[in-house]
């Protein structure tokens, strides 16, 4: 994957991986099952560029994810007291 075999986002999230697992000590990596993505909700721009640069290099779960609440109330978008811009992007 780091080699780019799996796609454009997957070497891009490998190299994070390794950047980190560098950073932190570890000597390897393990087989996960299932993983949980963190930090998914709209907290500003970078990240949801971040998110839309995923999809545009393909990227894909390849293990049952799951994710955290959305930050905008979906069964009451009346409520968002922000700029209709913003809601748009955390929708």
């Amino acid at each position: 994957m780091l080699a780019g075999r799996g796609g454009e986002a997957a070497a891009l999230v490998m190299r994070v991986v390794v950047a980190m697992a560098r950073l932190s000590g570890a000597s390897e990596l393990l087989d996960i099952t299932g993983a949980h993505i963190d930090a998914c909700l709209f907290h500003g721009y970078a990240g949801l560029d971040f998110a839309e640069l995923l999809v545009r290099g393909g990227g894909r779960v390849r293990v049952p994810t799951t994710l955290n609440l959305s930050s905008l109330d979906l069964l009451h978008r009346g409520r968002y007291r922000g700029d209709a811009h913003t809601a748009a992007a955390a929708d």
